[in-house]
């Protein structure tokens, strides 16, 4: 199969479109699978991290509350200060709950600033922690309701440490981690807009394609149908220049010589002797038989191009041809006319004009119809015809794929000709038949009215 220029640039564009559709599905799945995986960070890393944050910052408040309620409860036996104070075990878990939390952080730390502040948080509060446990040792050890002035120096320098640390966690762990997740929203944010305006141009591009691509194949269409149209009208003009030329040959030149050997065969019949009554019957039959010759090659040359087509119109024509066919098959005949004029191009008339009278000529026949219906109706973009006839009918779907090459196969053959000429001008041709439920043909022809 040979493929044009013009064939391999549609194909190179089909292909093309088919490509960057692709691209833009898989850049989309990949857009999406990236958010999905910023998200997905932002809830594993950034969120835990401020968890810990939060979480550090209640048990280091609980840690240090603790140790001072202790410091009150052993100094003046605060009685406030008793629930918690009561149970060191619960102050010293605070602490170790700071160290898990801490630790947490330090795992979901990602960036070396945040590993180093976790460090410097760590180191600061074992020392604080060291600090407590000492405080609540020299607190054990005094047995004055009097704060001594060690334990009270370390009690301060414990609110100092524990005050820095908990300043630290709120502004630098803290806010660097809400800057840290508005830093990884804005980046999101951002591919989320390089990926729509990707998205957007890819597209705007492909659509544009696509309606360069449509556009194409609609020129393509429009030109192959011209053609099989002009294609057309060329194999109809032959047909019908032929048609026209067998038909004067039949009616001028045979129709001419019958004549004159009816003319002869009568001088002879006059010229025999009143003895040669035989002979001169015989003569005599001779001329009806001439007579019979001479109208037979009339209805030939009219059924091979009717002269009523282009002298009085296709309507009249097709009144002639169910006139005829009533006088031969003895049918009677509804024919419904459009209200309107027919202004049909020649080509178009002609093939109206030859399935109507391939449809009569099978009813007569083959069919033996009582009863012919025949529509004709004009509709703002398209022709109608609607033939039905109640006569013997066939199987026409059984029939037409048959190799026709019997003699009685040329009704199938005169249909399936007909039909293929209505599809080369984009119309359609409905065949309905079954044995013994007669016939019906519907025609459309797609047709622009002047």
């Amino acid at each position: 199969m040979n493929i044009n220029f013009k064939e391999k640039k549609l194909l190179l564009a089909f292909a093309f479109l088919i490509l960057l559709t692709l691209l833009i599905g898989l850049f989309g799945i990949a857009q999406i699978h990236g958010l999905s995986r910023k998200i997905e960070n932002l809830g594993r890393y950034n969120l835990k991290r401020q968890s810990a944050v939060l979480e550090m910052r209640i048990s280091n408040a609980i840690y240090a509350m603790g140790i001072r309620n202790y410091i009150f409860w052993r100094s003046s036996r605060y009685l406030g200060a008793v629930p918690i104070a009561a149970n060191v075990d619960k102050i010293f878990a605070a602490g170790e709950s700071f160290k898990k939390q801490l630790e947490i952080y330090r795992q979901n730390a990602y960036l070396g600033q945040q590993k180093e502040w976790a460090n410097q948080v760590m180191a600061s509060f074992d020392e604080v922690f060291a600090l407590g446990k000492k405080i609540v040792q020299l607190a054990n050890q005094e047995e004055s309701t009097q704060i001594s002035e060690a334990t009270s120096s370390r009690l301060m320098s414990f609110e100092n440490r524990i005050y820095r640390i908990d300043e630290f966690l709120d502004n630098s762990l803290g806010k660097s981690n809400l800057e840290e997740v508005q830093r990884q929203m804005a980046l999101a944010r951002a591919d989320k807009e390089r990926s729509i305006f990707f998205l957007v141009v890819s597209l705007v591009t492909a659509l544009a394609a696509g309606t360069l691509i449509a556009l194409a194949v609609y020129r393509r269409r429009i030109k192959e149908r011209l053609y099989r149209q002009d294609m057309f009208n060329r194999m109809l003009n032959l047909e019908e220049d032929e048609r026209k030329h067998l038909s004067n040959a039949v009616h001028d030149e045979m129709g001419q010589d019958l004549s004159a050997l009816k003319i002869y065969l009568g001088l002879i019949a006059q010229g025999l002797p009143e003895e040669a009554a035989a002979l001169k019957s015989k003569v005599e039959e001779c001329r009806k038989i001439a007579s019979g010759l001479i109208e037979k090659s009339h209805n030939i040359a009219l059924l091979l191009r009717p002269p009523d087509l282009d002298e009085v119109g296709l309507l009249e024509s097709i009144e002639s041809l169910l006139l005829e066919s009533k006088h031969l098959g003895g049918m009677e005949y509804i024919f419904q006319k459009p209200e309107s004029r027919l202004d049909l191009a020649p080509e178009y008339s002609l093939l109206i004009y030859r399935i109507v009278q391939e449809l009569l000529t099978n009813m007569i026949k083959h069919a033996q119809a009582k009863n012919v219906e025949l529509r004709i109706n004009k509709n703002p973009n398209s022709l109608e015809l609607f033939y039905r006839d109640d006569g013997q009918g066939f199987d026409y779907q059984k029939d037409a794929q048959k190799f026709l090459r019997r003699k009685e196969d040329k009704l199938k053959l005169g249909l399936t000709g007909l039909k293929e000429r209505v599809e080369v001008l984009d119309g359609s041709m409905q065949i309905n038949s079954s044995r013994g439920k007669g016939m019906s043909v519907s025609v459309t022809l797609p047709i622009i009215w002047p």
